[in-house]
């Protein structure tokens, strides 16, 4: 049977079996990860035992302890602060007991952490006693808004969707939540990095019954068969839906099971809304029913990928045409997904969407209505209709092109860089045919040519631009500061505070002789006291300047894009992500296709053949490395530096106070991140040399640096922190 021969040639290779094993591991471990490494002040393990302290309690009884407990904390915390609190209703006496003794310490070992799990636990409890309040105010809140003449219109989209989401909720009322851990369900269903995982997963699947088949000539034997290539179509297709299963089997398998011990379910038959997360949902289901149709949904989520992936293979008949188009198809649905607004007349393209069927978790977490040519659809219809209509028109198209498409290659081509004499490859130059095989061979040329364009067609020069009048001040401050710190400026500095601080002598005394609100007299003050925030940054700058030795004022507004300020955001990673596609894009080729071809096996018969060639390749690979290097990173220092200005580029790097331990100037320093950089692409490349000589295939090459090269920025860039760490990504980031 066709399709069980195809199920073993997919799933029964050693290289399969140990991609899916080395992601699942990976998956569990990044979970685990990112959920303890949270920056609480609280353990799972506190928090699992917290719940244990009220399991078998009803709701009201569970919040008036925790209610009690969180006052208690309140009053202690304020006794730490040496405040009296003998005038509240409490006992006092008892309190400092309490507080001497620590014995309000019943989760923790320290008061913070304590407050802040009782927090965790006051809200999440509060949501399910009050939840009857919550659809009250759902109600009232659309009578308020209907009435309100911007929503008023009944037939405006805004409108109706106010008016819908009352009647929507209606069915809740009378709902009884029972408290439970929440953490664990959110835990086991709303981590994003399992979806990346599992495109990988069927992405190794996909190519190996399609792209390698083409790599190797393979498909061409499917001209022969009985009835032709249809059903050889059909039993991949089913092969692909098999991966998104098996993908989503294993992964959430590990999901379920840490989740499960590292936070526990709760009660399963409890309604959905009792888990904190989900509060918002308008599903009348129980945590177990959500369970069961998170991961129906998120099956259907993956066979919508499979087909995607499954479609790109099947038209495109190299490995960098089906890494190409699934780096853009993701690449544009990420800008629909973040750019159009939810109420926008285009939110379709939004939510019918790669990324939006990957955060499935938000299909069953919040009520939401789309804005389908002005009437209000639920996302939950629009998601089940959209993803059988694209699984339907996906599967057939990619079955009908495949069972049609031309296996048998014409020797004529419309266009060819080898019609050219100068892209002929006729010599017999090593370095030369080198070349050839990359830049033409491996289209090395083309995509650069085209990066080239992009990057010149969307280069768009940013101008200084400032989000507050906080900023206008701190950059006047620090240029009539600028230069070395002195004794005088720290005078100047001192007078500066003391202006400020009788002007707010001065404004205070006025107020408490006046009879009026005061307004007015504040008012008077505002343009002495507006600068007050930006001179205070600047005080704390100069107070740092006393630490060093040869710290200087600098205007860095600028450098702190360059070098990974807070101001820069994931700018770096985005950069890093860029580059490291290119360097993929351009060099996979390299040496892949020698061992796919069995070419390479000439090598060895020449004198120093390996040595030579390889030589030949590094330069050639250094050479491309370059140019995408220049192309990705010199644009944007370009584009900072010239709305920002050089000022004080040869101060010393610790002028900046997050480059306080380098004693090199701030252009040095930017050199040097460049060079960190540029090093980081280079053995990237050195690493996809490497992985292409042991894979001996273009695409599994593809994917595996993807995996290893890739996978680690996208997971930095969705906020998993550790990543920053991992790899190459410390370098890439730049902020050493």
């Amino acid at each position: 049977m066709i399709f069980i021969n195809e199920l073993i040639k997919a799933f029964c290779k050693r290289t399969t079996i140990a991609i899916f094993a080395v992601l699942l591991i990976l998956n569990g471990v990044l979970l685990y990860i990112n959920e303890t490494k949270q920056t609480l002040e609280y353990t799972p393990e506190q928090y699992k035992a917290a719940y244990q302290t009220i399991e078998g309690l009803d709701t009201h009884t569970a919040f008036e302890r925790i209610l009690q407990k969180k006052t208690e904390l309140e009053l202690i915390q304020r006794l730490s602060f040496g405040e009296d609190i003998s005038q509240e209703n409490c006992n006092a006496e008892e309190l400092l007991k309490s507080y001497k003794n620590k014995d309000y310490l019943e989760f923790t070992n320290d008061i913070y952490p304590e407050i802040e799990l009782t927090d965790r636990l006051f809200e999440e409890i509060s949501a399910c006693e009050n939840y009857d309040s919550y659809l009250e105010n759902i109600d009232s809140t659309a009578r308020k808004m209907t009435g309100i003449s911007l929503f008023a219109d009944p037939d405006s989209f805004s409108y109706k969707n106010i008016a819908r989401t009352p009647a929507d909720f209606a069915h809740l009322k009378g709902s009884k939540l029972t408290a439970a851990p929440s953490k664990g369900v959110s835990m086991a269903t709303g981590f994003i990095a399992t979806d990346l995982i599992a495109m990988l997963m069927i992405m190794t699947v996909v190519v190996t019954i399609v792209t390698r088949e083409k790599e190797l000539d393979q498909i061409t034997l499917a001209r022969t068969t009985f009835k032709g290539r249809m059903p050889l179509g059909i039993a991949k297709l089913f092969t692909c839906f098999a991966a998104a299963m098996a993908a989503e089997i294993l992964l959430y398998a590990v999901n379920f099971a840490v989740s499960y011990f590292t936070y526990g379910f709760g009660n399963l038959s409890r309604q959905i809304q009792s888990v904190y997360e989900l509060n918002g949902s308008n599903l009348k289901i129980s945590v177990l029913q959500y369970f069961a149709l998170f991961l129906a949904a998120k099956l259907a989520v993956y066979c919508v990928f499979a087909t995607i992936i499954y479609l790109v293979t099947v038209v495109s008949n190299t490995a960098v045409k089906v890494y190409g188009a699934l780096m853009i198809t993701i690449a544009a649905e990420a800008v629909l997904y973040y750019t159009i607004p939810s109420t926008s007349y285009l939110c379709p393209l939004k939510y019918i969407n790669i990324l939006a069927y990957a955060n499935t978790k938000d299909l069953f977490a919040s009520y939401l209505n789309l804005n389908i040519f002005g009437k209000p659809v639920n996302y939950m219809a629009v998601f089940v209709g959209s993803a059988i209509v694209l699984l339907l028109i996906l599967s057939i198209l990619s079955v009908l092109i495949f069972s049609k498409q031309r296996v048998i290659k014409s020797r004529t081509r419309k266009f060819s860089l080898a019609k050219f004499s100068i892209f002929k490859g006729r010599t017999t130059n090593l370095f030369l045919q080198e070349c050839y095989k990359v830049f033409i061979g491996g289209k090395a040329l083309l995509i650069l040519i085209a990066f080239a364009v992009i990057t010149a067609v969307s280069y768009s020069p940013i101008s200084e631009s400032f989000s507050s009048a906080d900023e206008v001040y701190y950059k006047q401050y620090m240029l009539k500061f600028e230069g070395e710190y002195t004794a005088e400026k720290q005078k100047m500095i001192d007078a500066e505070a003391q202006k400020f601080a009788d002007a707010q002598m001065k404004m205070s005394e006025e107020m408490a002789n006046s009879d009026g609100d005061g307004v007015f007299i504040m008012m008077k003050y505002q343009d002495i006291l507006a600068p007050q925030y930006a001179f205070d940054e600047v005080k704390q700058h100069a107070e740092y300047l006393q630490t060093t030795e040869d710290g200087q004022f600098v205007y860095d507004s600028g450098y702190k894009l360059l070098t990974g300020g807070e101001t820069a955001g994931n700018k770096d990673l985005t950069l890093g992500l860029t580059a490291m596609t290119m360097v993929i894009l351009c060099l996979t080729y390299v040496y892949a296709a020698e061992y796919q071809t069995g070419a390479n096996v000439l090598l060895k018969t020449s004198a120093r053949g390996r040595e030579d060639t390889f030589l030949c390749k590094f330069g050639i690979g250094v050479v491309i490395v370059t140019m995408i290097f220049a192309l990705t990173y010199a644009p944007y220092f370009y584009n900072v530096l010239n709305a920002y200005g050089t000022r004080g580029i040869n101060a010393p790097a610790c002028s900046i106070e997050s480059l306080s331990t380098f004693d090199i100037s701030i252009k040095e320093y930017l050199i040097l991140i460049s060079l960190g950089r540029y090093l980081a692409l280079l053995c990237a490349m050195l690493i996809i040399y490497f992985l292409s000589a042991k894979l001996k295939s273009v695409i599994s090459t593809f994917l595996a640096a993807t995996a290893v090269l890739i996978l680690p920025i996208l997971l930095a860039l969705l906020g998993i922190g550790v990543f920053e760490y991992v790899l190459l990504d410390p370098i890439l980031v730049g902020n050493l």
